[in-house]
Parts: C-alpha cells; sequence; structure tokens
C-alpha cells in the first residue's frame, strides 16, 4: 500500500522531507512489549514484537506492506498522527495491491482508498503480478519508443548530439527499470527493434544496419562498441546487480532500521563485484563477436579498443569547447570505425 500526497514542490525538496518525516515515521513505527512468561512460565525475560506492517519512506512517498489488519492499523495511525507532522495523506492517491481471495475484506477495511489486484507503479518501477508488469512495461516501451523516433529526427540533422542524448540521457529510462524490475528481458524486443532499426542507422547515415554492427555497438565504447547496450540480453543482469549493490539497504528496510550506516568495507566489496560481473560479460560478448567475424574485424575492434581511440565518441559535443562535429564529420567518422562505406547524404 503506497498512499497519495499532493505536494507540488515534491521534487526540489526530498531531502528535507526525509529529514522533517523522520518524527513522524518514529511516531508510527512503535512496538508492543509481550514477556515470554506467557508462553513459557519459567522465563521472566520479555521482548518486542512488530505490530505493523513492513513500511519504507522516499522522501514524502510511504509505502507499506503485511497482511491487511495490520495495514489498517498503520493507514488509522498515519492519517491521525499524519497532519501533526505536516504530512496529509489522500486516499484517493492510495493504492493497495492485494491478492484476488482479500479483496472483498480489503474493500471493507479500505472503503476510500484506490484498490487493485493487478498491481501498480511505484517509484518508477511496478509491483504486482506478472500480467500486471507486462502491461506495464509495453506501455513505458510505446513512450520509450517516441523518445527514440524524436532521437532519430533529431539525428538527421544533428547525430552527434541524438547520440548523446541517447547515451546520456534517454537509454537511462529504462536502465532504471530493469535494475528494478525483475523478468522484463521478453517484453523489450519492440524497444530493442526500435533501436536495432531505427536510431542506430540514423546515427550512422544509414538505411540499416547489419546484425554483427548491431552487436558491437552493444560493447562499451573503451572496447570498440557505441555503450548502446542491447536491454533484451542485459536487463536480468542489471537487476541482479542492483540487488547485489544495495543489498544493505534492502536488509536495513527489511529490519525497519530508523537509521542506516553502510559498512563502507562491505559496500565497497558489492560495487567490485558488480564491475567485475559486467567487465566480464563484456569479453565474453566481445570474444563471441571476434570469434564469429572475420581476422580484419578482430583486427579493427583492436584499433579502436586503443586508449584514447573513443574519446571523440563519448565526449559531450559542448560548443564552447570545440567539441562538436557537424553532421557529415560524424557519419563519416562512425564510417571509419567499423569501416563500412562512407555515408553520402551531404554530397
Amino acid at each position: 500500500m503506497f498512499p497519495g500526497r499532493y505536494n507540488p514542490r515534491r521534487y526540489m525538496c526530498l531531502g528535507w522531507y526525509a529529514l522533517s518525516l523522520m518524527p513522524l515515521l518514529n511516531k508510527i513505527q512503535h512496538k508492543e512489549l509481550i514477556t515470554e512468561s506467557e508462553n513459557e512460565p519459567n522465563t521472566e525475560s520479555s521482548r518486542e514484537i512488530d505490530t505493523y506492517p513492513k513500511q519504507v519512506w522516499y522522501a514524502d512517498d510511504s509505502a507499506s506492506g503485511g497482511k491487511l489488519d495490520r495495514i489498517k492499523k498503520w493507514w488509522t495511525d498515519l492519517n491521525h498522527h499524519g497532519p501533526l507532522y505536516g504530512y496529509f495523506p489522500k486516499p484517493s492517491k492510495t493504492w493497495l495491491i492485494v491478492k484476488p481471495e482479500h479483496i472483498a475484506k480489503a474493500k471493507e477495511l479500505f472503503p476510500d482508498v484506490q484498490i487493485t489486484t493487478e498491481g501498480h507503479r511505484y517509484l518508477g518501477s511496478y509491483i504486482g503480478p506478472d500480467k500486471g508488469v507486462e502491461k506495464f512495461i509495453l506501455k513505458e516501451t510505446e513512450s520509450w519508443k517516441a523518445d527514440i523516433k524524436g532521437l532519430v529526427e533529431i539525428a538527421a540533422n544533428d547525430p552527434q548530439l541524438a547520440y548523446a542524448a541517447f547515451t546520456y540521457g534517454t537509454s537511462k529510462r529504462w536502465s532504471f527499470v530493469c535494475r528494478t524490475t525483475p523478468g522484463i528481458e521478453n517484453y523489450l524486443h519492440h524497444l530493442e527493434y526500435c533501436i536495432k532499426e531505427d536510431f542506430i542507422p540514423a546515427i550512422m547515415g544509414k538505411k540499416f544496419v547489419p546484425d554483427h554492427i548491431r552487436n558491437i555497438a552493444s560493447l562499451p565504447a573503451r572496447m570498440g562498441g557505441l555503450c548502446i547496450q542491447n536491454c533484451t540480453t542485459t536487463a536480468g543482469v542489471e537487476y541482479s546487480n542492483s540487488v547485489e549493490a544495495t543489498k544493505q539497504l534492502t536488509d536495513a528496510i527489511f529490519q525497519q532500521l530508523t537509521t542506516f550506516r553502510p559498512n563502507e568495507e562491505k559496500q565497497l566489496e558489492a560495487i567490485n563485484t558488480v564491475k567485475d560481473r559486467k567487465e566480464e560479460l563484456f569479453k565474453l560478448q566481445r570474444e563471441a563477436i571476434v570469434n564469429g567475424s572475420p581476422p580484419t574485424t578482430k583486427r579493427q575492434l583492436e584499433l579502436i579498443s586503443e586508449k584514447g581511440a573513443s574519446i571523440w565518441l563519448t565526449t559531450l559535443p559542448l560548443k564552447a569547447c570545440g567539441f562538436v562535429l557537424n553532421k557529415q564529420e560524424f557519419f563519416d567518422a562512425i564510417s571509419l570505425r567499423y569501416k563500412i562505406t562512407l555515408s553520402t547524404q551531404n554530397y
């Protein structure tokens, strides 16, 4: 369950909200004290049991998960104490995700909130069954494809700008979803088709690109690629890496800790593990490309993988610094990089 709350300045004040709402979070995260002697007469110790569902906050976005009775108690306390701390939950913008067999009880306990059994979007990702996830990804894919189509139009006049916008901006939209939503690789084929058939040819000044060029383009620039990953093959890896990198934070949320001090040594170890895993994946991918290509392609990859050979490609096109390539210069540079016929669109 995640309540909605209206605030037009929320994205400007995330840090301040996080700090100012800590008293409220502590207030509604109380526990009940029981004695062990109730069940074991020979013991005199006591222990705390959590009567609340698991809750998590991201700035002023709150959410909880657990049994309906406990969520009801949490929701009641949130509405009671929230206004005292400047937090006003809005039932009309609050969504409760339940299993089909619990829908009747949910409607009885939460008559004012939105209730669904198909899942719902949350913080840019999705919570719910596979059917709902598929619907969400396909809808997002249409939005991403529209963005790519826009970059294709830009590439007709400024391919360097379109490429920079894709690698440093647009592609991050589905990268985030891949890192936060498991099992979506089979739903991304339409997106990959749009990238291969529309975007890559547009920044190369071509009508189409062969499969081996698409495979090379998926490599990092330092390995001779274009940093345009194939999301259908990397989505699962991205999610696994995200789980590895955020394990300490996930454990803190599961334990319902109100303060979080990560173990820097463990975090560094997790980051290195993720880097090593990605590096190994890229090496295997590059090796597969080399093994399936003629010797000239292998030599070409070796040359464009040398240190500094791809700086012109990964540098932002800043006009003030003289880093801008015009349309024909960028087309020619890409063509020479991969030994393909020079584009004659401007000739």
